[in-house]
Protein backbone atom coordinates (compact mmCIF):
# COMPACT_ATOMS: atom_id res chain seq x y z
CA UNK A 1 0.00 0.00 0.00
CA UNK A 2 2.84 2.41 0.85
CA UNK A 3 4.53 1.64 -2.47
CA UNK A 4 1.51 3.06 -4.27
CA UNK A 5 1.99 6.40 -2.47
CA UNK A 6 5.74 6.55 -3.13
CA UNK A 7 5.16 7.21 -6.80
CA UNK A 8 3.83 10.65 -5.85
CA UNK A 9 6.94 11.59 -3.85
CA UNK A 10 8.86 13.17 -6.74
CA UNK A 11 5.86 15.33 -7.66
CA UNK A 12 4.91 16.59 -4.19
CA UNK A 13 7.64 17.86 -1.93
CA UNK A 14 7.60 17.75 1.85
CA UNK A 15 6.26 21.33 1.88
CA UNK A 16 3.11 20.23 0.06
CA UNK A 17 3.78 22.34 -3.03
CA UNK A 18 3.55 20.84 -6.48
CA UNK A 19 6.91 20.41 -8.21
CA UNK A 20 7.28 19.50 -11.86
CA UNK A 21 8.47 15.96 -12.52
CA UNK A 22 12.06 15.53 -13.67
CA UNK A 23 12.50 15.59 -17.46
CA UNK A 24 12.35 12.32 -19.29
CA UNK A 25 15.66 11.04 -20.58
CA UNK A 26 15.69 10.41 -24.29
CA UNK A 27 18.29 7.95 -25.42
CA UNK A 28 20.51 8.81 -28.32
CA UNK A 29 20.01 6.76 -31.43
CA UNK A 30 22.81 4.55 -32.64
CA UNK A 31 23.31 6.86 -35.63
CA UNK A 32 23.66 9.95 -33.38
CA UNK A 33 26.22 8.23 -31.19
CA UNK A 34 28.12 6.88 -34.19
CA UNK A 35 28.32 10.30 -35.88
CA UNK A 36 29.40 11.99 -32.63
CA UNK A 37 32.19 9.53 -31.84
CA UNK A 38 33.47 9.23 -35.43
CA UNK A 39 33.52 13.03 -35.78
CA UNK A 40 35.46 13.22 -32.50
CA UNK A 41 37.96 10.63 -33.73
CA UNK A 42 38.50 12.60 -36.92
CA UNK A 43 38.40 16.18 -35.63
CA UNK A 44 39.90 16.11 -32.13
CA UNK A 45 43.36 14.73 -33.05
CA UNK A 46 43.79 17.37 -35.78
CA UNK A 47 42.66 20.21 -33.51
CA UNK A 48 44.80 18.89 -30.65
CA UNK A 49 47.87 18.63 -32.91
CA UNK A 50 47.54 22.18 -34.24
CA UNK A 51 46.71 23.50 -30.77
CA UNK A 52 49.57 21.66 -29.07
CA UNK A 53 52.10 22.85 -31.65
CA UNK A 54 51.23 26.54 -31.42
CA UNK A 55 50.49 26.62 -27.69
CA UNK A 56 53.74 24.76 -26.99
CA UNK A 57 55.64 27.51 -28.83
CA UNK A 58 53.82 30.13 -26.77
CA UNK A 59 54.66 28.30 -23.56
CA UNK A 60 58.34 28.08 -24.60
CA UNK A 61 58.42 31.83 -25.32
CA UNK A 62 56.67 32.88 -22.10
CA UNK A 63 58.08 30.24 -19.72
CA UNK A 64 61.48 28.92 -20.87
CA UNK A 65 61.57 26.37 -18.03
CA UNK A 66 59.16 24.22 -20.08
CA UNK A 67 61.83 23.81 -22.78
CA UNK A 68 63.33 21.00 -20.69
CA UNK A 69 63.50 17.79 -22.73
CA UNK A 70 61.51 14.80 -21.54
CA UNK A 71 64.54 12.52 -21.53
CA UNK A 72 66.19 14.86 -18.99
CA UNK A 73 63.42 14.39 -16.43
CA UNK A 74 64.26 12.49 -13.25
CA UNK A 75 61.93 9.64 -14.16
CA UNK A 76 63.23 6.07 -14.45
CA UNK A 77 63.47 5.11 -18.11
CA UNK A 78 62.98 8.65 -19.43
CA UNK A 79 66.57 8.73 -20.71
CA UNK A 80 65.75 6.01 -23.25
CA UNK A 81 63.73 8.56 -25.25
CA UNK A 82 67.01 10.22 -26.27
CA UNK A 83 67.73 7.33 -28.65
CA UNK A 84 64.51 7.63 -30.67
CA UNK A 85 63.99 10.13 -33.44
CA UNK A 86 61.39 12.74 -32.48
CA UNK A 87 61.21 11.73 -28.85
CA UNK A 88 64.62 13.33 -28.25
CA UNK A 89 63.10 16.72 -29.17
CA UNK A 90 59.93 16.36 -27.07
CA UNK A 91 59.81 18.73 -24.12
CA UNK A 92 57.55 19.65 -21.22
CA UNK A 93 55.79 22.34 -23.29
CA UNK A 94 54.17 19.62 -25.44
CA UNK A 95 52.79 17.82 -22.37
CA UNK A 96 51.50 21.04 -20.81
CA UNK A 97 49.89 22.18 -24.08
CA UNK A 98 48.00 18.88 -24.52
CA UNK A 99 46.76 19.05 -20.93
CA UNK A 100 45.73 22.67 -21.45
CA UNK A 101 43.80 21.69 -24.58
CA UNK A 102 41.66 19.22 -22.63
CA UNK A 103 41.18 21.69 -19.75
CA UNK A 104 40.05 24.49 -22.08
CA UNK A 105 37.73 22.19 -24.04
CA UNK A 106 36.20 20.92 -20.78
CA UNK A 107 35.87 24.49 -19.53
CA UNK A 108 33.97 25.59 -22.65
CA UNK A 109 31.70 22.54 -22.28
CA UNK A 110 30.93 23.54 -18.70
CA UNK A 111 30.31 27.17 -19.67
CA UNK A 112 27.72 26.20 -22.29
CA UNK A 113 26.14 23.65 -19.95
CA UNK A 114 25.75 26.37 -17.33
CA UNK A 115 24.40 28.88 -19.88
CA UNK A 116 21.78 26.35 -20.99
CA UNK A 117 20.62 26.10 -17.38
CA UNK A 118 21.64 22.48 -16.82
CA UNK A 119 24.60 23.07 -14.52
CA UNK A 120 24.68 23.41 -10.73
CA UNK A 121 26.68 26.67 -10.65
CA UNK A 122 24.19 28.85 -12.55
CA UNK A 123 21.28 27.65 -10.42
CA UNK A 124 23.15 28.54 -7.20
CA UNK A 125 24.18 32.07 -8.20
CA UNK A 126 21.47 33.60 -5.96
CA UNK A 127 22.37 31.50 -2.91
CA UNK A 128 26.15 31.83 -3.14
CA UNK A 129 27.06 34.74 -5.42
CA UNK A 130 30.66 34.86 -4.18
CA UNK A 131 31.30 31.30 -5.36
CA UNK A 132 29.55 32.03 -8.66
CA UNK A 133 31.64 35.13 -9.37
CA UNK A 134 34.84 33.45 -8.23
CA UNK A 135 34.30 30.51 -10.59
CA UNK A 136 33.27 32.84 -13.43
CA UNK A 137 36.36 35.01 -12.89
CA UNK A 138 38.64 31.94 -12.78
CA UNK A 139 37.16 30.54 -15.99
CA UNK A 140 37.54 33.92 -17.70
CA UNK A 141 41.17 34.26 -16.63
CA UNK A 142 42.02 30.75 -17.87
CA UNK A 143 40.41 31.40 -21.26
CA UNK A 144 42.12 34.80 -21.66
CA UNK A 145 45.53 33.40 -20.63
CA UNK A 146 45.08 30.52 -23.06
CA UNK A 147 44.29 32.97 -25.88
CA UNK A 148 47.36 35.01 -24.91
CA UNK A 149 49.60 31.95 -25.00
CA UNK A 150 48.19 31.06 -28.44
CA UNK A 151 48.82 34.63 -29.61
CA UNK A 152 52.46 34.61 -28.49
CA UNK A 153 53.00 31.13 -29.94
CA UNK A 154 51.64 32.18 -33.31
CA UNK A 155 53.58 35.45 -33.19
CA UNK A 156 56.81 33.52 -32.57
CA UNK A 157 56.01 31.27 -35.55
CA UNK A 158 55.37 34.28 -37.81
CA UNK A 159 58.57 36.01 -36.73
CA UNK A 160 60.58 32.90 -37.63
CA UNK A 161 59.15 32.07 -41.03
CA UNK A 162 56.28 34.33 -42.08
CA UNK A 163 58.07 37.66 -42.35
CA UNK A 164 55.76 38.82 -45.17
CA UNK A 165 52.52 38.07 -43.25
CA UNK A 166 50.28 41.11 -42.62
CA UNK A 167 49.92 42.50 -39.10
CA UNK A 168 46.30 41.40 -38.68
CA UNK A 169 46.98 37.68 -39.27
CA UNK A 170 47.98 36.83 -35.70
CA UNK A 171 45.06 38.61 -33.94
CA UNK A 172 42.58 37.26 -36.51
CA UNK A 173 43.92 33.72 -36.15
CA UNK A 174 43.72 34.02 -32.33
CA UNK A 175 40.10 35.16 -32.58
CA UNK A 176 39.26 32.27 -34.93
CA UNK A 177 41.02 29.90 -32.55
CA UNK A 178 38.98 31.11 -29.55
CA UNK A 179 35.73 30.86 -31.51
CA UNK A 180 36.66 27.37 -32.74
CA UNK A 181 37.30 26.09 -29.23
CA UNK A 182 34.05 27.68 -28.05
CA UNK A 183 32.17 25.90 -30.84
CA UNK A 184 33.83 22.61 -29.93
CA UNK A 185 32.75 23.08 -26.31
CA UNK A 186 29.21 24.02 -27.38
CA UNK A 187 28.99 20.91 -29.58
CA UNK A 188 30.02 18.60 -26.74
CA UNK A 189 27.77 20.40 -24.27
CA UNK A 190 24.81 20.20 -26.64
CA UNK A 191 25.37 16.49 -27.17
CA UNK A 192 25.56 15.76 -23.45
CA UNK A 193 22.51 17.88 -22.50
CA UNK A 194 20.20 17.31 -25.48
CA UNK A 195 18.29 14.60 -23.59
CA UNK A 196 17.33 17.20 -20.96
CA UNK A 197 15.57 19.49 -23.43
Amino acid sequence: MFDAFRQFDPVYSSTGRHEPPPPLRRRKTLKQRFVFYVANLLVLPVICLVYATIIADGIRVLMPIFQKRLYQLPIPGAGLARHYDGWDRADLAIIVSVLLFFVITWLWCRIFTELQGHGPIWSQRQRSPILFYLLTFTAGVIIIVDAGIFYFGLASQTSQGWSDAPEFVVPAATLIYCCGLALLGWWHSDYSTSHLV
